[in-house]
C-alpha cells in the first residue's frame, strides 16, 4: 500500500520528465479514454446547469422581458442584483458546491482511468465510488481550499480597484490551478491518506513540477478546445484530455506498483 513516506521519498528522488514524451502518451490515452471524459464533463454539466438556472433565470427573465418592451432599464433593481454582495454570496455557494461535486467525479473518472491504461475492467459507477461517507470529508477538505481561493477573489474584488483584482485573481488561479488537479489525483489513488497528506504531497509534487504540469495542462487545454470547431458542442468530446497528463505525471513519478486499499476493495465489489 502507498503510504505517506513512500510517496514523500518517490517524489523527493524523482527524475526530469520529458515534456513531449507525456504530451504524447496524454494524446494516446485519451484515445482510449474520450468517452469516459465526455461522461465526466457531461455529468459535470448536468449537476450545474439547474443550479445556474436557479441563480440566474429570474435576472435575465427581467432583461429580455424589458429588452422586447423597449423599456430596458440598466438601473433595474434586478439587473443591479447582479452587481450585489448577495449575489456574489450565491455564486459562493454555488463554487463550492461544484468544486465538491467535480471532485467527486473527477476521482472516479482517475480510477476509471487507470483501470483501462492498465487493461482492467470498469463500470460507469466507478464514477460515483468516492460518494461515500467514509471520503466525504477529505472531499470536503479539498472543496474547501478550492473555495478559499474564490473567497480570496471576492476580497480583491471588494477592496481592490477592479485591473488590480483581475490580475491578482488570474495569477492566483493559475499558480493554483496546479495543485488543485493534484490534490484530486492524490487523493483518488490514495483515499487513506488523511488530508493534510494529499495537500502536502500535491504542494511537494506541484512545487517541484510546477512549470511542467502547467505547460502540458495549457497545451491538452488548447488541443481540447478545437473540439469547439465541431458546431461547439465537439468540445464535450475533446476537453477531458486535460484531466491526463497530470495522471501520467503521477504514474511516472509514484507509480501504481503496489495495491492500495482502495482498490483491493473495488475489486471486492
Amino acid at each position: 500500500m502507498n503510504n505517506y513516506s513512500f510517496i514523500h521519498d518517490k517524489i523527493n528522488t524523482c527524475g526530469a520528465l520529458d515534456f513531449g514524451d507525456i504530451l504524447s502518451k496524454s494524446i494516446a490515452l485519451f484515445k482510449k479514454t474520450w468517452l469516459q471524459g465526455f461522461l465526466l464533463i457531461l455529468l459535470i454539466l448536468i449537476v450545474a446547469v439547474p443550479f445556474f438556472i436557479i441563480i440566474y433565470l429570474p435576472i435575465y427573465s427581467v432583461v429580455i422581458e424589458q429588452v422586447q418592451s423597449g423599456d430596458y432599464n440598466p438601473n433595474d433593481a434586478s439587473i443591479l442584483m447582479l452587481q450585489s454582495d448577495e449575489f456574489r454570496y450565491q455564486i459562493l455557494g454555488l463554487t463550492f458546491l461544484m468544486s465538491f461535486l467535480s471532485t467527486v467525479l473527477a476521482a472516479g473518472f482517475y480510477r476509471m482511468v487507470k483501470k483501462i491504461d492498465f487493461g482492467e475492467g470498469f463500470l460507469f459507477s466507478d464514477f460515483f465510488f468516492y460518494f461515500k461517507g467514509k471520503y466525504l470529508g477529505k472531499i470536503l477538505t479539498i472543496a474547501a481550499l478550492s473555495f478559499l481561493i474564490s473567497l480570496i477573489n471576492f476580497a480583491f474584488e471588494k477592496f481592490l480597484p477592479p485591473q488590480t483584482a483581475s490580475f491578482l485573481g488570474v495569477f492566483i488561479g493559475v499558480v493554483f490551478s496546479v495543485y488543485s488537479t493534484l490534490f484530486v489525483v492524490m487523493f483518488a489513488f490514495n483515499p487513506e491518506l488523511e488530508s493534510n497528506e494529499i495537500f502536502s504531497l500535491s504542494f511537494n509534487l506541484g512545487t517541484k513540477k510546477w512549470m511542467l504540469i502547467f505547460g502540458l495542462m495549457m497545451v491538452t487545454g488548447i488541443l481540447g478546445s478545437f473540439g469547439i470547431i465541431l458546431c461547439g458542442i465537439g468540445i464535450l468530446f475533446t476537453i477531458a484530455i486535460f484531466y491526463l497528463p497530470p495522471y501520467l505525471i503521477y504514474k511516472d513519478v509514484i507509480g501504481f506498483d503496489q495495491k492500495s486499499d482502495i482498490d483491493k476493495i473495488g475489486e471486492m465489489q
